[in-house]
């Protein structure tokens, strides 16, 4: 499973384009009045204009070399401030063998840098840039239907790492171990690990694999469908 893109609502066209252009270097594809799109590595985001009005949250994670976690927490930490939870900035995740750091762009929502150790590639180099980010890793779909939203997922062939059982109360990663990259299911009001914010159910599109859409809506409801 490959994440090509993800569509993520805003509600300050210019200061996202300016973050994460501007600050972190990230390729613009196109803009237009009410979006931009960005090339992260294999993947893109659309940002969107949404109205003020409506809530929503979001966290996404991008896979980065294995060799190259420590520059890039130091890059990070360079442009904006790292977030800390037991007074640690990082965190290391046995059960994915990868290394993790997070931080908040200018809407809160939670972007983290993981190097997974088995399955991320080696880079030549020891000076980590924006241009090794490899792909989208991880991507939220917040919902209160959980045990459906799994069993849609699994029909169409996307189901829970390593066999594990759905959870209603935590997190739940949606996709193969060996590919390196998750739909994270799970709760509203649950706490994001390394942050204060609290998980809400928010509007998005994401296209898997170049034939999967993926979308909630304004009001909560999933639909999956093929291109």
């Amino acid at each position: 499973m490959k994440i090509s893109e993800v569509k993520l609502n805003v509600h300050d066209l210019h200061k996202m384009k300016e973050f994460y252009c501007d600050k972190l270097g990230f390729e613009l594809l196109e803009q237009a009045e009410h979006f931009f799109e960005i090339a992260a590595g294999e993947s893109n985001i659309l940002f969107e204009r949404i109205d003020s009005t409506i809530d929503k949250q979001y966290h996404f994670a991008f896979n980065i070399p294995s060799n190259l976690f420590q520059q890039a927490k130091k890059w990070v930490q360079e442009r904006v401030e790292i977030l800390r939870a037991d007074e640690q900035d990082e965190v290391y995740f046995e059960f994915l063998d990868a290394y993790a750091c997070y931080f908040y762009d200018p809407e809160d929502n939670i972007i983290e840098f993981i190097a997974r150790q088995g399955i991320n590639p080696k880079v030549s180099t020891n000076a980590f840039s924006i241009q090794h980010v490899l792909n989208i890793a991880e991507i939220n779909l917040t919902t209160d239907a959980i045990l459906t939203v799994a069993e849609r997922l699994k029909e169409y062939g996307i189901t829970p790492l390593k066999d594990e059982e759905i959870r209603t109360d935590a997190l739940t990663f949606m996709g193969n171990y060996e590919d390196g990259v998750h739909l994270l299911i799970g709760p509203s009001e649950r706490m994001w690990y390394f942050s204060t914010k609290k998980a809400i159910v928010s509007p998005i599109e994401i296209r898997v694999d170049d034939h999967l859409q993926l979308c909630v809506s304004v009001n909560g409801e999933f639909a999956i469908s093929h291109l």
